[in-house]
């Protein structure tokens, strides 16, 4: 067997990338979850999936280049630390990041790991975002939603650059979760 790579799971706002995660991590004991580090406040339903700092603190740490990739989303940063993903690595475990890594993140992934694992999950139509979020996160604004629509569609018109890509059809999650331990079987076989 190959030596560890980190593991991407990516796609839009209200895919299914968070269900998809927890199942294929229930699922696969060579991965370890990774946790993003983030300025944004913290909401107790997943508090657990970061490492939450101060933008003073996250701005020291891009200073003293910890992080291996970040970016700012609707007015928070997000990064993944260096320091963090090389210790899964150092215990022969696939880091999986909790949290959505965006595009440019993805690309900082590839230069440092041209060998890694990354599935794109997509929608059948960005036109059941909308209703995706409502349910998922209540009482989010129209206009985060707009703002969330317009991430999407630049996430979608992305899809190319990923080597695999899962569909996850509305009310199928489980059909997902397949496809990714699939992808996921025969990578780690290798």
């Amino acid at each position: 067997m190959n030596a560890p790579v980190p593991i991407l799971i990516v796609g839009p706002s209200g895919v299914g990338k968070s269900t998809i995660i927890d199942r294929i991590a229930a699922i696969f004991p060579q991965l370890e979850r990774l946790k993003t580090t983030t300025t944004r406040a913290p909401r107790h339903t997943c508090d657990d999936r970061y490492h939450f700092v101060n933008r003073d603190q996250f701005e020291q740490m891009i200073k003293h280049d910890d992080f291996l990739e970040w970016t700012e989303t609707h007015g928070n940063l997000y990064g993944t630390e260096r320091a963090v993903l090389n210790d899964i690595l150092g215990r022969d475990k696939y880091p999986l990041p909790n949290n959505a890594i965006d595009i440019k993140g993805v690309e900082a992934y590839k230069r440092a790991f041209p060998d890694l694992v990354a599935i794109f999950i997509a929608y059948d139509s960005l036109e059941q975002l909308p209703d995706r979020i409502r349910r998922t996160r209540p009482g989010t604004s129209e206009e985060e939603i707009a703002r969330r629509m317009a991430t999407a569609k630049a996430e979608m018109a992305a899809i190319n650059q990923f080597d695999h890509v899962v569909f996850n059809h509305e009310g199928s999650v489980d059909q997902a979760v397949s496809d990714v331990a699939a992808i996921l079987t025969a990578t780690l076989a290798r």
